[in-house]
C-alpha cells in the first residue's frame, strides 16, 4: 500500500514538475528583446534586490502597528506547600490562579511614532527604486552581453568570407603555377595565408562559445542550456527609443526617497525629548487564590505618562547622528544626480563617436573591396605580384571587422544611452517604447 502512494506521489510530481517546465521553455533563438525578457525572469540579482524591498515592506509594518493597540493575555498558576496568613486573613492561598488582560495605547508620543511609519515607509519606497535600478542594470547587462554574442558570430561569417576569398587566391595561384606563370613561392604563400585564416576562423567560433557563455550568465541561464542568438537583424527600435525624452532615473528617486527617509528619521530623534502618554487597561480575574490586593473580576485603568530628563547625553548625540545621516543622504543624492548626468553626456558622446566610426569603416570597406579586385585581375594578368593581393585580403578583412565592430559599437552606445535616459523598459517592446 505504501508503495503505491510513492508511486501515485511521485507520478504526481513529475506531471507538476513537467507543466512547470512547460511554462519555462527557453526559447533556442534568442533575439534582444527576448534576451531581456528572460534575464528579468532569470537573473538571480533580481530576486535579492525584490527580496530587499519585501524586508523594507515589513518593517513599514511593524512600524505602522505603532498607531494600534497591544493587547497582552496573561495567564499563571502558583503553588504554596502551605498557604501565607496575614493575622487571621489569607495572603497567599496554596493554589493560586490568575488571568489577566492587558491593553496599552499610545495617545501622546511627540510625533515619534509617526516619524517612525514615515521613515519606514520611505525606506520602503526606496527599496522599491532600488529594486527597478536593479531590473535596469540587469536588463542592460544582457542587452550588451546579446549584442556583443551577435558580433561575435557576425565575426565568424568575416571570417568565412576571407577564408573562401582565399581558396580562390589558392585556386588561381595554383592554375597560373601549372601554366608557368608564377612560381611555386606564389603557391606555398597562398596556402600560408589560409592556413591562418582557417586558424582565424576557428578563433571566431571560439570566441562566439565565449560570447554565449557570458549572455547565458547575464541572463541567470546555466550553461547548459542550449541557445542561440538570432539570425534577424538587430531590431532598429533601438533607434527610436534614443530619441525619447529622458525620465528619472530610479537609482535617483531611490536617493530622493532615502533624503526623505533620514528626515524622519531626525524628526524621530528629536521627538525623544518630549513625553510618551499611554492609556492602560485591563481585566483580571483570579479563580484560586486569596484574591490579595486586589479582587477577581475587576477592571483597571490608568493614563502612564514617561519622561526621559535625563540619560547621559543619548538622546542629543541621537539627534546629532540623526541629522549627520540626513545631511549624507543630500549628499548621496545631488552626487547621483551629477553621476545620472554624466552617464547620459558621455552615452550621447558614445553613440556619435560610434555613428562618425561606423560611416568611416562603411568607406573603408567599400575602398578595400575596390583594391582587392582591381588587384586580383593584375595578378591573374601577371601584372600584380600576389603579396600585394594578400596584403589587400588582409586590409579588407580588418576594414570588415572595424565596421562589424562599429556597428556594434552604435548598438551598444544605444543600450547604454536607453540606461542613462531611463528608458530600458524599452528594451522589452518589439516597437522600442514611446
Amino acid at each position: 500500500m505504501l508503495k503505491r502512494i510513492a508511486l501515485v506521489l511521485a507520478l504526481a510530481a513529475s506531471v507538476v514538475s513537467g507543466t512547470q517546465a512547460a511554462s519555462e521553455t527557453i526559447p533556442r533563438k534568442l533575439d534582444l528583446r527576448s534576451a531581456c525578457a528572460l534575464a528579468v525572469r532569470h537573473n538571480p540579482n533580481l530576486a535579492g534586490a525584490a527580496a530587499a524591498a519585501d524586508v523594507a515592506g515589513s518593517l513599514a509594518e511593524k512600524a505602522r502597528s505603532g498607531l494600534y493597540p497591544s493587547v497582552v493575555v496573561r495567564s499563571g498558576y502558583n503553588y504554596l506547600s502551605k498557604e501565607t496568613l496575614f493575622g487571621g486573613t489569607p495572603v497567599l492561598e496554596q493554589n493560586t490562579l490568575q488571568n489577566d488582560i492587558q491593553l496599552r495605547q499610545v495617545i501622546y508620543s511627540g510625533s515619534r511614532v509617526g516619524a517612525n511609519i514615515a521613515q519606514a515607509d520611505r525606506g520602503h519606497a526606496a527599496a522599491r527604486w532600488r529594486s527597478e535600478a536593479a531590473r535596469a542594470e540587469v536588463m542592460t547587462q544582457a542587452a550588451v552581453a546579446y549584442l556583443r554574442a551577435r558580433q561575435a558570430k557576425d565575426a565568424i561569417a568575416v571570417a568565412q568570407d576571407t577564408v573562401r576569398s582565399l581558396e580562390a587566391n589558392l585556386d588561381a595561384a595554383r592554375k597560373l603555377f601549372e601554366a608557368g606563370t608564377v612560381t611555386k613561392s606564389d603557391v606555398l604563400r597562398s596556402e600560408v595565408a589560409l592556413t591562418s585564416a582557417r586558424a582565424e576562423l576557428i578563433s571566431a567560433e571560439n570566441r562566439y562559445g565565449i560570447a554565449l557563455a557570458n549572455l547565458k550568465t547575464a541572463i541567470g541561464l546555466p550553461q547548459t542550456e542550449p541557445v542561440e542568438v538570432s539570425d534577424e537583424p538587430v531590431d532598429d527600435a533601438l533607434d527610436t527609443a534614443t530619441h525619447a525624452p529622458p525620465t528619472q532615473r530610479p537609482e535617483v528617486s531611490a536617493n530622493a526617497e532615502a533624503v526623505r527617509a533620514a528626515e524622519a528619521a531626525a524628526r524621530g530623534a528629536r521627538a525623544e525629548k518630549l513625553p510618551t502618554a499611554l492609556l492602560v487597561a485591563d481585566y483580571f480575574n483570579e479563580p484560586e487564590g486569596s484574591q490579595f490586593p486586589r479582587r477577581s473580576n475587576s477592571i483597571g485603568a490608568g493614563l502612564v505618562v514617561q519622561w526621559n530628563v535625563f540619560d547621559g547625553g543619548l538622546t542629543s548625540a541621537g539627534i546629532r547622528e540623526a541629522e549627520a545621516a540626513v545631511r549624507k543622504a543630500r549628499q548621496d543624492l545631488e552626487s547621483t544626480k551629477r553621476l545620472s548626468e554624466l552617464e547620459l553626456e558621455t552615452a550621447k558622446l558614445d553613440a556619435d563617436s560610434a555613428l562618425a566610426r561606423l560611416a568611416t569603416t562603411g568607406t573603408q570597406v567599400a575602398s578595400a573591396e575596390e583594391s582587392l579586385r582591381a588587384l586580383r585581375a593584375g595578378y591573374n594578368e601577371g601584372i600584380t605580384p600576389l603579396t600585394d593581393v594578400l596584403a589587400a585580403e588582409t586590409a579588407l578583412t580588418e576594414a570588415r571587422t572595424l565596421r562589424l565592430l562599429a556597428a556594434y559599437d552604435v548598438k551598444i552606445a544605444q543600450v547604454s544611452l536607453l540606461r542613462a535616459l531611463g528608458r530600458t523598459d524599452s528594451l522589452l517592446s518589439e516597437k522600442g517604447g514611446k
